[in-house]
């Protein structure tokens, strides 16, 4: 686990290699919180960009008894929800629809149509919980601290996206 203190002082001094090191150390994190939730590439890059504009704004903000990642991943948690509930409402187009229309190399499609059809018969917190395990290899406590949940429901939660992905 990081210690982020030191680069927090040079965040407020407007340090660059300080923004160098957390951006670093949190960027995968931040990603996969983000990409739980609107479960978009473009989406997630402009929302993270948002999220590290907000950190430096509200760096001053940050008390230091709360820990650093979990702030991070707050802010990018909040930006990515905003962000869903404006564009729910967007038309979507189907995958078997959108084949006739953008043929994809078979392998490359298929896989990401099947990684996309685990991952949709998950809730959006158990999606967030398995991809910060599974892809950024968090640990449990970790994840809870992110989460803001006690360490029992993320463990819940990991274990019933488990039991559902192997059910298909």
């Amino acid at each position: 686990m990081a210690n982020y203190s030191k680069y927090i002082e040079g965040l407020k001094n407007k340090d660059e290699e300080s923004f160098n090191y957390i951006y670093e150390n949190t960027k995968h994190t931040v990603y996969a919180t983000i990409y739980a939730i609107v479960r978009n590439r473009a989406a997630c890059q402009d929302i993270m960009q948002e999220t590290y504009m907000t950190m430096l704004e509200k760096i001053y903000q940050y008390q230091p008894r709360y820990r650093f990642l979990s702030w991070l991943t707050t802010i990018a948690r909040n930006k990515a929800i905003d962000y869903y509930r404006r564009h729910k409402r967007e038309v979507l187009v189907d995958i078997d629809e959108a084949a006739d229309l953008m043929p994809a190399s078979p392998a490359i499609g298929e896989e990401r149509a099947l990684i996309k059809e685990m991952l949709d018969c998950l809730s959006e917190t158990e999606r967030s919980i398995y991809l910060m395990r599974v892809v950024k290899q968090l640990k449990n406590r970790e994840i809870a601290d992110i989460m803001g949940m006690p360490l029992g429901t993320v463990l819940w939660h990991y274990s019933k996206a488990v039991k559902k992905l192997k059910g298909r």
